[in-house]
């Protein structure tokens, strides 16, 4: 039996739990560092007088980021490991966060937003990996949905400090606190992540088998007296292994759900407590309508964990697809009424934050552990040009005046065409056995 197997047989162990924990605890502060500047926005666009296509830009400039870390960054967990990665990722966020609190302008603000959004792409691209991989197999949908939970809890915990801080010093204040946050998970990753045995199996540095043992122990497991024989896999290219073949048409249709999803999620985030003040509202419910937006999104990712256990993430993935493309035309139609457009923005925040969860728990098990960081990469890659073009689209019609209402209309269709991409991909495991009805978790793999 392989260490894999054993891994995917055993029971989680509380080792396994406390490094799922640590993957939490840094996605809820990427979560903060990437979600406060929807909430920071209204006051640095009125201390500088910013236009909307400006301030779409200043939205836009840490997804610019997060799209060059999860292209160029993230791939580089498949090359130099897991951890080294999440450690140069988790200081390049701490320093630029505390450098975004010394701005004196929107330019300098941009580009520190855009150094941050590098350190946050190669760290949500490469932390589901190590998710999935310190997950068993029947239960990895489940903790990468709890792994998920922590980016809309973090977009909450913003809204809150934002709310707090700027009232009593000012926007500047929330980005301190994000950098004292970062830099604490750079302190506890050090000390307590381990490096992921699927990555020292298959890229076998030196130490690797010193590594594997120093690990299984604290999984129960036993330790191994040798590396076992490198699986044939891990000898194929990296783009054939991702761009050819059956794995190309997949990575065809992840990459154009992703590229919808978060065109979708990042409109919705970056823009609904501005929007919802140019619908007559104050800046108070502005903000309290994107923090009902994130607690929708937690609530969401908890119940899609929940739902993991008897439903494969690919069905989940689709149906939260179509309940987005409902909830925001919903939104549309309720924007006249301050309590219908609260209401609202949960379900906004409910579907399109477990569709997000379900494309991350779905596209690890599309590809096999030598390409794994890369591949999600480059999928969410192409998911943030969309998450780049949506703020700055929203700015500029803004500025040729379509109104709210017909902002979330227009990104209600996409979000059927995602569901249908989803519907299309085939796992690995149906073409492998496809005369068998392989279990729910098991059809993921």
């Amino acid at each position: 039996m392989s260490i894999r197997d054993s891994i995917d047989d055993a029971p989680m162990s509380r080792y396994q739990v406390m490094v799922v924990g640590i993957c939490l605890a840094i996605v809820l502060s990427e979560g903060y560092d990437l979600l406060l500047m929807a909430f920071a926005a209204p006051d640095a666009a009125q201390e500088w007088g910013l236009s909307g296509s400006q301030t779409g830009l200043l939205l836009s400039s840490a997804l610019v980021g997060m799209a060059l870390g999860s292209a160029f960054i993230a791939p580089l967990a498949d090359r130099t490991g897991r951890r080294p990665l999440t450690l140069c990722c988790l200081l390049l966020v701490t320093v630029t966060m505390a450098l975004a609190a010394l701005t004196t302008n929107v330019a300098q603000l941009g580009a520190c937003r855009l150094l941050t959004g590098v350190g946050i792409g190669g760290l949500v691209a490469s932390l589901p990996v190590l998710t999935a991989e310190f997950s068993p197999r029947r239960r990895r949908g489940t903790m990468i949905a709890l792994y998920t939970t922590g980016l809309p809890l973090g977009g909450v915990i913003g809204g809150l400090v934002a709310a707090l801080l700027t009232s009593t010093f000012s926007w500047r204040a929330s980005f301190v606190a994000g950098a004292i946050l970062t830099f604490l998970l750079l302190v506890l990753v050090y000390a307590r992540m381990p490096e992921s045995i699927d990555y020292l199996l298959v890229r076998r540095p030196a130490g690797a088998l010193e590594k594997i043992n120093a690990t299984l122990p604290k999984m129960g497991l036993p330790p191994i007296d040798a590396l076992p024989d490198p699986e044939p896999q891990a000898e194929q290219g990296m783009k054939a292994a991702i761009f050819t073949g059956r794995n190309g048409i997949r990575s065809l249709l992840l990459g154009s759900a992703f590229f919808i999803m978060m065109a979708a999620f990042y409109f919705a985030a970056s823009w609904t407590p501005k929007l919802l003040q140019e619908s007559g509202m104050s800046a108070q419910q502005g903000i309290s309508g994107g923090m009902l937006l994130n607690l929708g999104g937690a609530a969401a990712t908890l119940t899609f964990s929940v739902l993991a256990i008897v439903a494969t993430s690919r069905t989940l993935t689709i149906a939260a697809l179509i309940g987005a493309s409902v909830s925001f035309l919903g939104m549309s139609a309720a924007l006249g009424s301050l309590g219908t457009a609260l209401i609202a923005a949960v379900a906004v925040g409910v579907f399109v934050n477990a569709s997000a969860t379900g494309l991350y728990a779905l596209t690890p098990d599309c590809y096999p552990a030598s390409v794994r960081a890369t591949a999600v990469g480059w999928a969410s890659a192409v998911g943030r040009l969309g998450a780049i073009i949506s703020p700055i689209l929203a700015g500029i019609l803004i500025d040729r005046s379509w109104t709210p209402s017909s902002l979330f209309v227009l990104f209600a269709i996409p979000l059927l065409i995602g569901a249908l991409l989803v519907a299309a991909i085939k796992m690995p495991t149906q073409e492998r056995a496809p005369a068998l009805s392989p279990s729910p978790e098991g059809a993921q793999a």
